[in-house]
């Protein structure tokens, strides 16, 4: 017989602050942004409230690189 195991990804939650997020727009450009990349399962984007929530696999892709994103969009990021 033979069996497949299967290998169960912890996905890493984080919160990022975001500064210069002024309408929808830039709520998605930020979103597609980031789930175009490899590692980030989600992402959620609220300009209104300046918060950025993603769901990643830390073994594919780091905090900095996340950051690193945003940053690239023209927008300002904390931890």
């Amino acid at each position: 017989m033979n069996e497949k195991k299967s290998i169960k990804v912890e996905m890493m939650k984080k919160k990022f602050e975001v500064k210069g997020m002024h309408c929808k727009s830039c709520e998605m450009l930020v979103k597609d942004s980031l789930e175009e990349e490899s590692g980030v399962n989600s992402a959620d984007v609220s300009y209104a409230e300046g918060l950025v929530n993603v769901e990643f696999d830390e073994a594919k892709i780091s905090e900095k690189k996340i950051m690193s994103i945003i940053r690239n969009e023209g927008y300002e990021v904390q931890k």
